[in-house]
């Protein structure tokens, strides 16, 4: 945890890269910086492209899905203002292991 935002919480998220990390600061309705491992391209939220390891993406993308979030914002692509909890959990029954 960091002390800003409300606490935000440092999520480790490899696969992109081995030591890829996310932000989520869950107060005021959940916050989520991405990085890379998340894009929202034209609507279409998936997990983010040209990964080292596409097993362990498909389990950090699943982490960030689990988080309250109200707004996320991605390394890659529109940020979603509203929903974007919901807009992850979609594309994220869509991969492999789910």
């Amino acid at each position: 945890m960091l002390d800003f935002g409300g606490g935000a919480r440092v999520v480790a998220v490899p696969g992109h890269t081995d030591g890829s990390l996310a932000l989520h600061l869950p107060a005021g309705g959940g916050v989520l910086f991405t990085g890379d491992t998340a894009a929202n391209v034209a609507g279409d939220t998936m997990p983010g492209v040209f990964n080292l390891d596409r097993a362990r993406l498909s389990a950090s993308f699943r982490r960030l899905a689990a988080l309250e979030t109200e707004t996320a914002c991605f390394g890659h692509g529109d940020p979603i203002l509203r929903g974007a909890g919901a807009a992850l959990r979609r594309a994220a029954a869509g991969l492999p292991g789910a």
